[in-house]
């Protein structure tokens, strides 16, 4: 989760993003095609992707100030991870973002650029990866809306340890596949990942359910009483 003063930095970075996106599509002769040097034509919309997908990570994040059920001393550290994760995935998506924008100019650009693109995202990745890896050291919280209910002090950090795991296998498989074969049919690749998110979505959706139901057995099984 992130603060009010975390979000409105978060909100200048995507505002940054979307000006950027905005200006070189109505720069393109043909605003449906982005083409990059050495790489071909892509669609414009892409550029979209970035402060999309910011603004999802970093509303999410100070979405959850809102649901938090604990006290400040147990919100504090996930504060600080908070600012960390949003404000570095920020700036690196408007960093790839600023660096495509560079490679579809007509002009001669030097060819370490692309390695330092690809470098970016690698580094942002791992960033992503180490992020989520912390995740089960942090306090645990209830939230005051959640499916499935409260979890409970076993297993609500048991259903942080398996989504984080879950999550940290995704993020290598996704490391991976964007180094392999796959990075050159980027359509193919990001439904696969979108394909991948939705399966991982509906998955915890279903055990957060499910370890919410036992924890509400256990409760009532402790006060005598029947379900």
């Amino acid at each position: 989760m992130i603060d009010r003063k975390t979000a409105l930095a978060c909100a200048a970075l995507i505002a940054l993003m979307l000006v950027a996106a905005v200006g070189r599509i109505i720069t393109l002769e043909d605003w449906t095609a982005l083409v990059v040097r050495n790489r071909g034509a892509v669609p414009s919309l892409l550029l979209f992707v970035f402060p999309v997908c910011s603004a999802l990570v970093a509303g999410d994040l100070y979405w959850n100030r809102f649901r938090a059920k604990a006290d400040a001393a147990k919100l504090q550290p996930w504060y600080k991870w908070g600012k960390f994760l949003a404000v570095s995935y920020c700036a690196g998506m408007l960093l790839l973002e600023g660096l495509l924008v560079v490679l579809s100019y007509a002009v001669d650009i030097p060819g370490y650029l692309w390695a330092i693109y690809r470098t970016a995202g690698v580094l942002m990745a791992i960033m992503s990866l180490l992020a989520i890896n912390q995740m089960p050291k942090l306090p645990y919280f209830e939230r005051r809306l959640s499916l499935g209910g409260d979890l409970g002090p076993i297993y609500g950090p048991r259903y942080i340890r398996a989504t984080s795991r879950i999550l940290v296998v995704f993020m290598i498989a996704a490391i991976a596949c964007s180094l392999g074969t796959m990075v050159g049919n980027g359509w193919q690749f990001a439904l696969l990942i979108l394909l991948a998110a939705a399966i991982f979505v509906a998955w915890s959706i279903v055990w957060r359910r499910h370890l919410g139901r036992k924890w509400q057995l256990e409760q009532l099984a402790q006060h005598g009483a029947k379900p």
